[in-house]
């Protein structure tokens, strides 16, 4: 991901932005409005996409969501476009969380995966801990608990591995993990994990944490038998002051209380529950959620009257529900063609982003690594060498008399030329440990690792063969009548005295002497005392 740098003034705009999407709707408004001035005299795009981020992160937070998903979608144009992966899964994750709540669980789970995949290829882990979370959700909300913990083990992994999610998700994910457990009849390891929810809920005291907690530990007690303890932690509940909190934000553990105190006949507690709902009743969401409490209040106690009535208003809040979906629905296909859209832009970019490396790594004329991916290369190759004391072999070879071929036979032909040798030299790859690059002109290199020197010679021998008998003519050749090569190679085990610059000088004055004798040939050196003026050139370098 791009570092980017900005003027003081934006950088405490971007800071004010931030400090205020969840507290002060205008100030945040106020900055981005700022912001969005500056991005449209510079024509800055990730100032105008982060702009957007944060304005519909506001609408998010503010249960605002049609407007959310609008303006999140928006934002990720201009992410996308300037790589700024880390907002891009940030938004991925929200537009996800605005989908499930609107109960389009299909594109919920599409928004989570694509900000998955980012974040694990950028290792964004506070946003892969949120992610897996909310996929953990997903999948208990269709009763899929096994693949639930498996996602959430995998949020157990990345704390382990040093990840700092911030508490609430810590807190989901917890909970969730009580909840999977629970399900699935494994009370003890449910057990232990509420152990790690209770410690949570202390270091982060609230109303909401204290409800999370104690409806856990009645569903766990209810799970083990555990009657007294059920009974005391259902008498903490109902004593619990709930007049602060957003029902909206615990609608599900309200919910699963509200059942279990019905299941074990607690009637009066449910019943003063369902009050406390009824006064909170903001959205067809909620209703629906109350109407489905009080129908199985009403099936359980035989009030068919009451039962009918509320049957009929849930079907009524349904069919309001039902045109928010088609709205949702229709509002949401459109939100698909962006993502399909943005997706097809990341892919250019990524396209993009190989060909330019491929370019900046690679030589235009041969396809080989050039001589900058080639001084990578070869660092690897030593350090690997010196941390295990193995052997290393750098060559380097040129094409003899190339100068009279260019000449004579013309660039078009001294560049076919080129291009054919190249090729001979990039097929020895197919051998495990052998790197080739270009590296200037008609000048080659090879580095062979963990090969002993019998065997280097033999392969040297062999491109010294294959070459030769290519039979490219070469009438104004002074040691023959076709292209030959001149090799010289140097066979060490480095040691923590030398350094790759080492090798590669050694390498090029073992050719220099094998040029100075006739060319044609190859020779190789395992000695640095061999190599002409090695300490002089050593002490020069250093």
């Amino acid at each position: 991901m791009k570092v980017r740098i900005f003027p003081e003034h934006v950088r405490q705009w971007m800071l004010e932005i931030e400090k205020n999407v969840m507290t002060d709707n205008d100030r945040m408004v106020e900055f981005c409005d700022k912001l969005d001035q500056y991005a449209y005299e510079n024509n800055d795009a990730f100032l105008k996409g982060y702009s957007l981020f944060y304005r519909g992160s506001n609408k998010y937070i503010n249960a605002q969501l049609e407007q959310g998903m609008e303006v999140l979608s928006t934002a990720l144009n201009y992410l996308i476009s300037t790589e700024s992966w880390e907002l891009v899964a940030n938004a991925y994750s929200s537009m996800g969380n605005i989908s499930y709540f609107q109960g389009d669980i299909s594109l919920a789970i599409d928004c989570y995966l694509k900000g998955l995949a980012l974040a694990i290829e950028y290792n964004i882990t506070k946003i892969e801990y949120n992610l897996r979370t909310n996929i953990a959700n997903a999948y208990i909300g269709l009763g899929s608990y096994d693949q639930a913990i498996a996602m959430l083990l995998e949020c157990d992994r990345l704390i382990e591995q040093g990840a700092t999610p911030d508490p609430g998700p810590i807190l989901a994910a917890t909970a969730n993990m009580v909840n999977c457990y629970i399900h699935l009849g494994m009370t003890e390891k449910a057990d232990k994990k509420l152990d790690i929810l209770r410690k949570n809920c202390t270091d982060a005291p609230s109303v909401i944490n204290s409800l999370l907690c104690h409806v856990f530990e009645a569903q766990l007690y209810h799970a083990a038998g555990n009657t007294p303890a059920l009974i005391n932690v259902c008498n903490t509940l109902c004593e619990l002051n709930l007049g602060n909190i957003d029902v909206y934000d615990a609608l599900n553990e309200l919910s699963l209380h509200a059942r279990l105190l019905l299941q074990i006949g607690r009637i009066d507690d449910f019943q003063e529950l369902i009050k406390r709902l009824e006064n909170q009743i903001d959205s067809p969401n909620v209703e629906q959620a109350l109407l489905d409490l009080q129908i199985a209040y009403y099936r359980k106690i035989g009030d068919h009257a009451n039962l009918a009535k509320k049957a009929l208003r849930y079907y009524d809040v349904n069919e309001l529900r039902e045109q928010e979906r088609n709205k949702i629905v229709s509002h949401n296909i459109i939100t698909r063609m962006r993502l399909d859209e943005e997706a097809r832009m990341r892919q250019e970019i990524e396209r993009s982003n190989l060909l330019l490396k491929q370019r900046s790594e690679h030589d235009a004329l041969t396809g080989m690594n050039n001589r900058y991916k080639f001084n990578e290369i070869s660092e690897l190759a030593f350090h690997k060498a010196q941390l295990n004391s193995t052997p290393l072999t750098v060559e380097f070879l040129d094409i003899d008399c190339y100068k009279e071929f260019n000449d004579n036979y013309g660039h078009q032909a001294g560049d076919e030329c080129l291009i054919r040798i190249a090729d001979a030299i990039r097929s020895m790859e197919e051998y495990t440990g052998i790197h080739t690059a270009r590296y200037g002109g008609d000048e080659f290199v090879i580095i062979y690792e963990e090969y002993s020197r019998r065997d280097v010679e033999r392969m040297a021998q062999r491109l010294q063969d294959k070459i030769y008998n290519m039979n490219i003519e070469h009438k104004f050749s002074k040691v023959s009548d076709r292209v030959t090569i001149s090799q010289g190679l140097f066979h060490h085990i480095p040691t923590v005295e030398n350094k790759i610059w080492d090798f590669l000088y050694c390498a090029d004055m073992v050719l220099y002497g094998v040029k100075n004798s006739g060319k044609n040939n190859f020779h190789l050196d395992t000695s640095f005392d061999t190599i002409p003026h090695y300490n002089t050139a050593t002490k020069q370098n250093t």
